[in-house]
């Protein structure tokens, strides 16, 4: 089972989704408090972990950014630092943010920009949805922001064109909109929804929805938003009559049964629920991945790397020796008839050939558990490695080390360096320790440390 799980609103949206090839089949949609995500919504978890194949959540709108910037056509490491420049200087460090390329635009004096839609979500928010999920066998695969949900949502329906177009949840007693120009996501607000005897005409809600398309043509100048796509548990004939007459727009009410089918037992299907389900992973550019889950896919892969390497070199050791062996016993039984010294030199042979394989098997590999235990404890909070080599030079185990370190600012990036540095000086484990490279990149700092195994 697919779990989708939409924490934009008042209300924590899950959905169960069944998938068998091409289709869905929504077989589970609860809600849940917020007050009830340490206790409710955790047993819900524990129990349904056994049917539960991946998981994909979404995020508070007023947690997350969507911005279009226009960067010029830099290279490599230059452009991505444009860009991080650009983020920083608009939203902060406080955002963890992705970017799509949607292609070239013309800049002055005929040069070349690339209009990029960055999207990001607070790095606080990612590490507490990060949380609801320690005591869980099954973990997210994918955290992301409601609109880029709702994004593959609107493409499935064939909404998505060069005109811009709305979507409309109503959901009590907060809503959402979104207005889309073709891969854009120009605006994304929260909206008000009064109880029906304080707003029995809806034209509270009317005025407020008017009021964000007049706020996005006011942006963007001879552009009006002729479609919205009305969904939601509190839709009715009565607020698509008031919409229509209040905003001039067309409304098109939101169905879901081309796409994807359900149990008649589940009235409703949140729209941001779905639009996870119908994310590629392997075409979505936006999924953004919390430090922490970052660090323990790093530490993860490292060892894995390192077991794997060990294994080969042991494997080739036992085929070496096994191919050694046989040819001694095909040499044993060629010369059957001078068995006493050939006997001899056959029992050395095997001997030094042991030796070998024992002395390789231990002059050849650094002491691993050792050293990643050394690594990890050179590092301080707010310094991550990004990767780290290590090989043998003439009996000299040297590496090199990249990592990135993020502090309040610029002094305090340069002395969560300085600690990485002192920390390596004083292990016993390394020696000839050189910090060779440091690039400060808006307020975090890229740098490179040179070392030696102390063995």
């Amino acid at each position: 089972m697919l779990l989708c799980v939409d924490l934009t609103s008042k209300k924590v949206k899950v959905t169960g989704i069944n998938r068998e090839k091409s289709s869905f089949r929504v077989v589970e949609s609860l809600e849940f408090d917020l007050s009830e995500l340490d206790t409710k919504f955790k047993d819900y978890l524990k129990r349904t972990s056994s049917q539960i194949d991946e998981i994909r959540v979404s995020g508070a709108l007023d947690n997350t950014f969507h911005k279009i910037f226009v960067i010029p056509d830099l290279k490599g490491k230059m452009f991505t630092a444009a860009l991080g420049a650009e983020v920083t200087k608009e939203f902060g460090v406080a955002y963890q943010f992705k970017s799509q390329d949607l292609g070239e635009v013309p800049g002055p004096g005929n040069k070349i920009n690339r209009k990029m839609m960055t999207a990001g979500m607070k790095r606080d928010t990612l590490e507490e949805l990060s949380r609801l999920f320690d005591n869980s066998p099954a973990k997210p695969d994918i955290f992301t922001t409601y609109p880029l949900a709702l994004q593959a949502l609107v493409k499935k329906l064939e909404l998505v064109s060069e005109e811009p177009m709305g979507f409309l949840e109503l959901d009590y007693p907060t809503s959402r909109i979104v207005i889309f120009k073709g891969d854009e996501i120009r605006v994304a607000r929260e909206v008000n929804v009064l109880e029906e005897e304080k707003d029995p005409d809806r034209s509270v809600l009317a005025k407020d929805i008017y009021r964000t398309l007049l706020f996005y043509t006011e942006n963007y100048p001879n552009e009006l938003v002729t479609k919205l796509v009305l969904a939601g548990n509190s839709t009715d004939s009565k607020t698509v009559n008031i919409l229509s007459q209040k905003t001039g727009a067309e409304i098109i009410p939101f169905s879901h049964e081309d796409i994807i089918e359900k149990s008649d037992k589940i009235p409703h299907i949140p729209p941001g629920c779905l639009g996870l389900a119908l994310l590629n992973p392997d075409s979505f550019p936006f999924e953004f991945v919390p430090m922490s889950v970052q660090e323990k896919r790093k530490i993860k892969k490292t060892l894995v790397l390192s077991s794997s390497f060990i294994l080969a070199i042991v494997f080739i050791l036992v085929l070496a020796v096994s191919r050694y062996s046989l040819d001694l016993r095909n040499l044993s039984i060629y010369h059957r008839g001078i068995k006493g010294e050939i006997k001899m030199k056959e029992d050395r042979l095997k001997e030094l050939g042991l030796e070998f394989v024992s002395h390789s098997i231990e002059t050849t590999q650094p002491p691993w558990s050792e050293v990643l235990l050394e690594m990890a404890a050179a590092v301080p909070p707010g310094v991550i490695f990004e990767s780290f080599v290590l090989k043998k030079t003439k009996r000299v185990w040297k590496g090199e080390i990249v990592g990135l370190a993020e502090g309040k600012d610029e002094i305090s990036s340069l002395l969560l360096v300085e600690s990485v540095q002192n920390n390596f000086n004083q292990s016993p484990v390394f020696k000839g320790v050189k910090l060779v490279e440091k690039e400060l990149i808006g307020k975090r700092i890229e740098f490179k440390i040179n070392y030696q195994l102390n063995m």
